[in-house]
């Protein structure tokens, strides 16, 4: 029979929207759901939202910004035109004058983002010259917080490595190894790219952790959108310049939303609100487990430690654990597991070996 050690569960870390982020969050929701199909129910929704001018400024340049422009087609038919009348000719010409200024501006912003965003190789090699950079890291079992230049805000997990680069139109952070999480400073002329792993992670304004480690990469989006796709470096030393793969389809995760971005066919997943705060819970120094297998507990331990922790006894991998333990106190999870779980913990200068008694 399977045992679990009990603790008391870690307060929720997620913060609400404010006002402006919140907007954002709908606007992409609605981009999103454009891209799905609409019911008529959310057709009237949508319509009514779009009344509101700061709703319908921020969901344009949400248009802009994914390069969806297919989507201003698709809103000729949500929004139709009003009823014919005596002025109705002088209200057309002036729609359509609009409408082109409006398509115009936006195309022009699209290929000024797209081109911001993903460089080409004409792009001169002054333009992807850092104006701000940094190296971080840090050792098993130590946590940082960084405030970068533009006013993010970085957290780095046990044994990770980051190289920052910021120029006058990218952010570019590159996770060699380990895991992060990234406070997106709002800036959507100088979008944010996390680059792990041949994949390219791309916000303007939100949250995400992203965790990289033996060869799987995650991505847990916080707050707001995120956009992935593939990428190469003709040049690894100049992170600025990544090249997009342009033929693949992007994939969009919005707020609760997971990928195990290493995976041939990546697949979304929802996460809880519970299990996101499991999740960053190890910005505060813990770890917590819901009904864990042993086995992932040791892997996930494993990372805050010099020391390898390995299963003497296959018979205990599918035990379960559930508890709070904190990331600087190794050796105490361990007793804990020991006197819980009758687990035998054999000790040596490198190896922790895990038996049943």
């Amino acid at each position: 029979m399977n045992k679990e050690f009990q603790q008391h569960d870690t307060d929720n870390n997620v913060v609400p929207l404010v006002a402006d982020e919140h907007v954002l969050d709908e606007a992409s929701r609605w981009l999103v759901k454009l891209e799905e199909g609409l019911s008529e129910q959310d057709k009237a929704a949508l319509t009514l939202w779009l009344k509101n001018e700061f709703n319908r400024t921020t969901f344009m340049e949400m248009v802009t910004l994914w390069d969806k422009m297919s989507v201003l087609s698709q809103l000729s038919d949500i929004v139709p035109h009003t009823p014919e009348s005596a002025h109705a000719p002088r209200r057309r010409y002036l729609a359509m004058a609009a409408s082109i200024l409006l398509v115009g501006l936006l195309s022009w912003q699209g290929s000024h983002y797209f081109q911001a965003y993903f460089p080409n190789q004409n792009e001169s090699v002054e333009a992807a010259t850092p104006n701000y950079s940094l190296q971080a890291s840090t050792k098993a079992g130590e946590q940082k917080t960084i405030s970068l230049e533009d006013g993010s805000t970085l957290w780095l997990n046990t044994n990770s490595q980051v190289s920052i680069a910021f120029t006058n139109t990218k952010r570019v952070i590159q996770l060699i190894q380990g895991e992060l999480h990234i406070d997106v400073a709002k800036e959507p002329m100088r979008p944010l790219n996390v680059l792990a792993a041949g994949k390219v992670m791309e916000a303007v304004g939100t949250a995400f952790n992203v965790q990289y480690h033996r060869g799987d990469l995650e991505l847990l989006v916080t707050e707001g959108i995120v956009k992935v796709n593939s990428f190469s470096l003709e040049d690894k030393k100049v992170i600025t310049r990544p090249k997009v793969n342009q033929n693949a389809q992007a994939m969009v995760l919005t707020k609760g939303q997971k990928s195990l971005l290493s995976m041939p066919k990546s697949e979304i997943e929802a996460v809880s609100q519970d299990e996101m705060a499991s999740q960053l819970s190890w910005r505060e120094g813990k770890l917590v487990f819901r009904g864990d297998s042993l086995l992932h507990v040791i892997d996930e331990v494993s990372r805050y430690t010099d020391r390898e922790i390995v299963l003497g006894d296959t018979s205990l991998a599918s035990l379960k654990v559930s508890g709070l333990f904190n990331t600087n106190d190794v050796d105490a999870l361990l007793a804990a597991l020991a006197d819980n779980l009758d687990i035998h913990t054999e000790y040596s200068d490198k190896v922790v070996v895990l038996r049943a008694h």
